[in-house]
Order: structure tokens, then sequence, then C-alpha cells
């Protein structure tokens, strides 16, 4: 995240100078490479109206990873696959469907399965 330019809903920019236990060292200021950072948690930045970039997370090769199904499986709305870097992988990851987590598969199943009501 260090580096990043954050976008507020208003058009403002700022960006993260640094970022440590869920702090953010933010500066405000156009001139970057001058600017003195303040700090805020993710809370209080995205209340405030600050927008953060989304970052894809990519498996390692041979890394277990989970995709959302609405089809059940087990009573379970996701698998799990190995990062292969093939074909298929690099299709579910430009479709956003890579989860890191079991949870993470199950609340995008969740959220699929809320749109298709």
């Amino acid at each position: 995240m260090y580096g990043k330019i954050l976008k507020n809903k208003d058009g403002g920019t700022a960006k993260i100078l640094s970022h440590h236990q869920d702090i953010y060292i933010i500066s405000f200021s156009g001139d970057y490479k001058t600017a003195r950072g303040s700090n805020y948690t993710k809370e209080q930045l995205i209340s405030s109206g600050w927008i953060f970039p989304v970052e894809k997370w990519t498996p390692e090769l041979g890394e277990e990873y989970y995709v959302p199904t609405p089809i059940s499986i087990d009573n379970q709305h996701f698998y799990s696959t190995i990062w292969e870097n093939d074909e298929i992988d690099n299709h579910r990851l430009a479709n956003n469907v890579v989860c890191r987590t079991k949870e993470e598969a199950i609340a995008l199943t969740d959220k699929m399965l809320g749109a298709m009501k």
C-alpha cells in the first residue's frame, strides 16, 4: 500500500506514506516529496470518504486457493484448488473469484446469490 494514492469521493487525493499495524500515515499535500503525514486508521479514512485501491491477491505457484460456487458441495458454497498459473486460474483471477480463505469464498458466494434474487 505504500505510495498508493487514495481518492476521496469529493475528488481530492492523498498518498499513503506508511502503514503499520492498522495505522496509516497519509499526506494530503499535492507535494508528496516534502509532505509530512498524519496518522489515521483505515476506518477513519473510509468514514471520511477516502477510497482505498483494491489489491488483487495472486496465489504463489502450488498454493491453495478457494473459489465461490452457488452450487453446494457438501453443504459448503466453495471449493479449493491449487494455483498452477494456467488459463483456468488466470480466468478466475480476472473474474475476481480467487479467494485467500474459505470465509472470503463463502462471503462472495452469498453476495453472488443475493444478486441473483
